[in-house]
Parts: C-alpha cells; sequence; structure tokens
C-alpha cells in the first residue's frame, strides 16, 4: 500500500487505516474543488524523496505515493509516467484494464501506475523531462546539455548552451528547465551563463536567464533562480523561483509580466484547460541564506498552488505540512481521479502480468513446506 496518507479540513475526508500519516495537507481555497472539476489528477515528485498521485472525488482527495530514491523531474503521456531519480529513470505504465482488480482494493483505482522500464544514467540530476514518442526527451543538469534517453547509451546529449565549449560532468550553468512546442525543444531556463565547475552558484540569486534552442538567444536574463519553462496556448510561462513568482514572457523582447506572487520558491509547472498548477518549496536551510528576494518574505509553504490563468487569480493552494519539503515537478494526468502507483518492491510483492490477450495480478509464491525427513 502507499507509503502515505492524507488529512484536509474536508469532514468526509478520512484516512485509510492501511496508511501511515507522513502527509498532512490542507486545501486553503477552492483547490480541491478545482482539481475534481478538471477531472484529473496531479502527478507531484516531491522531496525528501517520493511521488504522489492527488485526485479528488465527490469532494474527497484521493492520495498514492510511493518511495523513489531521490526524484526529481516527470513527464506523462497516455498511460506512462516517467520519473527520473538519483541514478535511474523510471518508466510506469498504467496497467488500465486490470485497474479495477487490483487485490489490494478491488473496484475501487481507475488507474494502476506499475514499473516498466528501466534506464541506468548515471548521476545526471535530470530535471525537466518530456515523452517524445517512445523516446525521454531530459534536462541534464549535471552535464549541462539537452539529452535523449533511450537505452542505447547512458543517455545521447544534443543540445547544449553555446557558451559550453565541451560536455563536463560539473554542472556549469545549472541548466534546470525546458519548454516544449511542436514535440521540439524550444526553450531552456539555466541560473546563469558561466563556463565553470559549478559557477553558476557565485551569481545564483540573480543571473538566471531563459534561451532559445537551438540558437541560444537569451531571451531573458537578471531572472533569480528561474525553472519550469513552458509554451501554454502560444505563450511563453516561466516560474522565478527566488521571487516566489509566475511570469509570461515576450518571447522576442524580453518583457515580463508577472502572473501571481505566491508564498514559495515556485519549481514546477503545469497547465491543464485554464488553469496553471505550481509547485511551491521550502528553502532549504542546510545551505543557509543565498540572497534570494524571497527571503525576506518570511516562511514559505510546500504545497501546489491552482492559478486561473487568464488573470493569475489564486483559486487555492494544496498546502502540505509534514512529510514535503519541497515540490520538485508537477504534471496533470487527464480524466483520471483514483490512481495507485506501485514502487518496484510493492509490485514485487503483488506484481501484475498485462499481454496483448490480457491481464492479471499475481501475488508472490509462498515458499514451499518442506517435507519433514521420514
Amino acid at each position: 500500500m502507499p507509503d502515505a496518507s492524507m488529512q484536509t479540513d474536508h469532514p468526509e475526508a478520512e484516512p485509510s487505516d492501511a496508511w501511515s500519516p507522513l502527509i498532512n495537507v490542507r486545501d486553503t481555497g477552492r483547490f480541491l474543488q478545482v482539481l475534481e472539476a478538471l477531472g484529473c489528477t496531479l502527478a507531484i515528485s516531491r522531496r525528501p524523496s517520493g511521488v504522489a498521485l492527488v485526485g479528488v472525488e465527490n469532494g474527497v482527495p484521493t492520495l498514492s505515493a510511493c518511495l523513489l530514491p531521490r526524484s526529481m523531474g516527470l513527464a506523462v503521456t497516455h498511460d506512462r509516467i516517467a520519473i527520473a531519480t538519483a541514478r535511474e529513470l523510471m518508466i510506469f505504465a498504467n496497467v488500465r484494464s486490470i485497474a479495477a482488480l487490483y487485490p489490494e482494493r478491488p473496484d475501487y483505482y481507475d488507474a494502476v501506475y506499475v514499473p516498466r522500464h528501466a534506464f541506468y544514467t548515471g548521476d545526471c540530476d535530470l530535471h525537466d523531462m518530456a515523452f517524445d514518442g517512445q523516446l525521454v526527451l531530459a534536462v541534464n543538469t549535471r552535464y549541462s546539455c539537452i539529452c535523449v534517453i533511450d537505452g542505447y547509451f547512458n543517455f545521447t546529449p544534443i543540445w547544449r548552451p553555446p557558451f559550453l565549449k565541451e560536455l563536463t560532468a560539473d554542472d556549469r550553468c545549472h541548466l534546470n528547465g525546458m519548454a516544449m512546442h511542436d514535440r521540439k525543444v524550444k526553450f531552456v531556463t539555466a541560473l546563469g551563463t558561466t563556463d565553470t565547475p559549478y559557477g553558476w552558484r557565485e551569481g545564483m540569486a540573480g543571473a538566471g536567464v531563459v534561451m532559445e534552442v537551438p540558437s541560444g538567444r537569451i531571451v531573458a536574463s537578471g531572472l533569480s533562480m528561474p525553472h519550469s519553462p513552458r509554451v501554454i496556448d502560444g505563450q511563453l510561462y516561466v516560474l522565478e523561483g527566488g521571487r516566489g513568482q509566475v511570469l509570461r514572457l515576450d518571447p522576442v523582447s524580453g518583457a515580463s509580466t508577472v502572473i501571481a506572487t505566491l508564498p514559495g520558491f515556485t519549481h514546477g509547472l503545469a497547465a491543464y484547460r485554464g488553469v496553471l498548477f505550481v509547485g511551491l518549496s521550502k528553502l532549504r536551510q542546510k545551505r543557509g541564506p543565498q540572497g534570494l528576494p524571497i527571503e525576506a518574505e518570511g516562511e514559505l509553504m510546500a504545497g501546489v498552488a491552482a492559478l486561473d490563468q487568464a488573470t493569475g487569480e489564486v483559486l487555492g493552494i494544496l498546502h502540505f505540512f509534514n512529510g514535503v519539503e519541497e515540490v520538485f515537478d508537477v504534471q496533470v494526468i487527464p480524466d483520471i481521479k483514483r490512481a495507485e502507483i506501485l514502487a518496484p518492491e510493492q509490485w514485487y510483492r503483488t506484481s501484475s502480468v498485462v499481454t496483448m490477450e490480457g491481464g492479471m495480478w499475481e501475488r508472490q509464491p509462498q515458499e514451499p513446506v518442506e517435507e519433514a525427513n521420514g
């Protein structure tokens, strides 16, 4: 079963007895109402570690979560979720045809995601990712490049900023985000334009950039820790984490409009039917003051905000009170309300077998009892 539970201010939202109380949340505003009206589930990559799936049905939130080693970037497509971990890229498949037969909770789930592939990438610090058919495109932050992951190599670099002279494993500019458009990487974000090992750290508070791909042209500069660029309805959005803001950028002039200012470090952006979902994080206290503008705002929260895309109005915030310090990425899974996700060790105990001819759940067989010598 999942490793987390959900408690909210909703009187009907009672946590399952099988869930340990590791995650407690509160809906401030109309977050759950909006999520239910959209008929979708959110996939949330969280720290300390793990991925949570959050949906709503009949006003009651549903939550599934699994522990994974240092979960980071996410990608979602039809019945697949890609999750970057410490040294792997894991692909989970929705065994939709047998989801309702899941033995741990029959006749409940409309999706159950199980591990299907694992690519051993090495320590790449993968951030934003996207499916391109059977391939995965990923921002390889440690190697400062955009790469393809397909299993032929650990990864295949396909683009890096023009100010970088060579491929090295020392995070020279903290390339972190990418915006897809027409199945191509159109824009990327980085925390600096330095070409020295970890050189971006010195100016991290205000040297961030948005770049165009493949030209490398700098669209906007002087940003405070930009992340999660997205092309949404033909417009470019980016999160300025160091200010807790959501920006809309003119890709020609670089002029920015502040859509919203939120009570957390903004990281992770997804859009669905006129609503923007924005990940919010607390600052990492072990790093101490970093000179970020948002440090003056007092205590920050970890959670996910729902914004009206047209006006920037905050419709609600799902506030994590414990078990989550950071939200690393947010993705939308359409047309799913009750989803489960099984980490490998969970799947080993109750594995699924699906072929073109159908599927079934297999419980781990019991060890045979040895007969006594007679």
